[in-house]
């Protein structure tokens, strides 16, 4: 009977639970999961490893052969560095070179995937955004101590140097990370049976809200009014999503009441006329290079020449893409995605893992959402974990058409 045993016993019983069964290739996917919330050199570096790994093994021709409606992406990756070095973009060419690696890992992560290995992966994200919650603490309180403020006042400066960024490199790439896993939390959430492990997911949802919070990133409150009663509709958890619409609601009332608990809302409308300014340049540099743009961060490498604002993007998903890839670019992009929004669309319609759908479709309005008023998906971490549960469907497939 196992009734006495001892934490280090139940420790190790947890741990062979947990990770036994795996091969070599799938503990490589999961340190490049774990390597997503450390710096981000972090995780390029790791995913070059193991694409190095796969090369090694001759597996990883194989692995770019398997699917055929991936080629037109190789093609887009070859065309952006090439538009990139044509107009002196280097950092652009960089980047190219990065999105080629990236996309590459994720077709292998594709070949991996099992329903157990991506129920681990969304544990071990949860659990870890707990240390970077840990670490935004410690952010906050060199910050509140540098500009002499009560810590418990959780007061949020307008300064980008003055907002917790956690592991993420920008205080909006934390937010969208936060966006992610709240998600990930309310996903587990509705397939969990005991209640410990309900305050367990509830515990880390507060954890990243107020991370949310002291980050001062306010597009990403948005998208909860959205993707969270989505979630909870469609897999007919009722109470839940009139208990949420009744928190919303509540939210809703304090915020008109008194508008300063809403992040950084006294400078709002200057942050509007900063984005109308950067949007009207990357309009003009759209109309400039219509067909291939030049190449990833064409607003960073050119804004000087419309007289815009300095940023690095866009900060807008609707109009960045365009400004750096150009329509031909975009296009190359459609038939890959076209053929996951099918095998995506299966998940509702075929395979009826609703709940696993509600989450991919959560993400991508996520990302849609944030995408209205930031770019913070054109990152290496965000990217990654977007495209880890993007690429889900693949638990249910079989074949590679």
């Amino acid at each position: 009977m196992c009734l006495h045993l001892t934490w280090s016993e139940k420790a190790i019983a947890f741990y062979h639970r947990k990770f036994d069964g795996y091969d070599i290739e799938q503990y490589m996917i999961m340190a490049v999961v774990c390597s997503i919330f450390l710096p981000f050199f972090c995780s390029l570096t790791v995913i070059a490893l193991t694409l190095l790994y796969l090369l090694w093994k001759g597996r990883l021709y194989s692995i770019i052969r398997s699917y055929p409606k991936a080629y037109p992406v190789y093609g887009f990756c070859v065309l952006t560095a090439i538009v990139s070095l044509i107009h002196e973009n280097y950092l652009g060419a960089v980047c190219a070179l990065g999105i080629t690696v990236i996309f590459i890992f994720i077709l292998f992560y594709r070949s991996k995937l099992t329903q157990r290995l991506f129920e681990l992966i969304i544990d071990a994200c949860c659990i870890i955004s707990l240390f970077c919650f840990g670490w935004a603490l410690m952010e906050y309180y060199n910050i509140v101590q540098t500009l002499d403020y009560d810590f418990f006042t959780f007061e949020v400066a307008d300064e980008p140097m003055y907002r917790v960024n956690s592991t993420f490199f920008n205080a909006n790439y934390y937010g969208m990370m936060v966006e992610f896993l709240i998600l990930m939390c309310v996903y587990k959430m509705m397939n969990v049976k005991t209640a410990r492990r309900v305050i367990f997911y509830l515990i880390t949802i507060f954890c990243n809200l107020l991370g949310l919070y002291l980050s001062g990133c306010r597009t990403a409150w948005i998208s909860f009014l959205f993707t969270i009663p989505f979630m909870f509709l469609l897999n007919n958890h009722k109470r839940f999503f009139f208990g949420t619409m009744t928190l919303f609601t509540i939210f809703a009332v304090a915020l008109w009441i008194n508008p300063e608990i809403f992040p950084r809302g006294d400078s709002l409308n200057l942050y509007l006329d900063t984005r109308f300014e950067i949007w009207q340049t990357a309009i003009q540099g759209i109309r400039e290079y219509p067909l291939f743009g030049e190449g990833p961060l064409t607003y960073f490498h050119s804004y000087m020449r419309y007289g815009g604002p300095m940023t690095q993007h866009a900060h807008s998903l609707y109009l960045d893409p365009f400004m750096s890839f150009g329509f031909g670019g975009v296009a190359l992009l459609i038939p890959y995605f076209w053929d996951c929004g099918k095998r995506i669309w299966h998940l509702y319609t075929v395979h009826h893992n609703v709940r696993l759908f509600s989450l991919i479709i959560s993400f991508i309005l996520t990302v849609m959402i944030h995408g209205t008023m930031d770019y913070t998906i054109f990152w290496v971490q965000t990217a990654l974990l977007f495209f880890l549960v993007f690429s889900a469907f693949e638990v249910v497939s079989d074949t590679h058409k």
